[in-house]
């Protein structure tokens, strides 16, 4: 059973890699702008490569560091697009989908079912715990904040 929910979770993530895949090009056309292009990079990574390293347990390491980076950039840069010329929030909350499906795969290859790790002090800002991604949101958002304010 552990196999087939795997394997659900995997196309659930590549179904809504499509999905947000698709509504990307309607803001960027990655032919129209250079801006497009790098999106349009990290969506086929996300749509190929994400889905296959979840597969095999010995990736499922770089499938979530991969996944988990490619949506903190997302919701960074659409957020800034959101409150700088269109709102896009659904997609944005339609991209967090995607870390939670990433995260389910995670932790059902690498916990065992029955556990519940509770990690102290230095340990929740450590790898793989959720600390670790707020740690990252809030940092790469501040860089992200500086370099758009001070690099006018």
């Amino acid at each position: 059973m552990k196999k087939r929910i795997k394997i659900c979770l995997i196309f659930g993530l590549f179904f809504v890699s499509i999905g947000g895949g698709w509504l990307h090009y309607k803001y960027h056309p990655y032919d129209a702008t250079g801006f497009g292009w790098v999106p349009f990079i990290v969506g086929i990574l996300s749509l190929v490569v994400v889905p296959v390293l979840f597969y095999f347990k010995k990736t499922v390491h770089w499938a979530y560091l991969i996944n988990g980076f490619s949506v903190i950039i997302g919701v960074i840069t659409m957020a800034h697009f959101s409150l700088a010329v269109e709102p896009l929030w659904a997609n944005i909350v339609t991209l967090l989908s995607k870390f939670v499906i990433g995260r389910a795969i995670f932790c059902l290859e690498v916990y065992p079912l029955d556990s519940n790790p509770k990690p102290r002090g230095w340990g929740l800002i450590r790898y793989p715990n959720m600390g670790f991604w707020y740690v990252h949101l809030v940092a790469w958002a501040l860089v992200y904040y500086l370099g758009a304010t001070l690099w006018r």
